[in-house]
């Protein structure tokens, strides 16, 4: 049998332990698009998951 690869992995999770400075809740790293509308750039921002804090990583 072959040995499934993805499930050895382990999820690097220090890097969303960084607290929001606005609520002290934890962070994620989230990918947007840009949005012409809105005015918002796209790219990778640190997001985070209680409030709308929102920063360009």
């Amino acid at each position: 049998m072959a040995k499934a690869k993805t499930a050895d992995r382990t999820r690097n999770v220090s890097a969303q332990e960084i607290p929001c400075p606005t609520c002290g809740k934890p962070t994620r790293i989230v990918k947007r698009v840009k949005n012409r509308q809105l005015g918002i750039a796209g790219g990778m921002y640190l997001s985070c998951t209680a409030c709308e804090f929102a920063r360009k990583k």
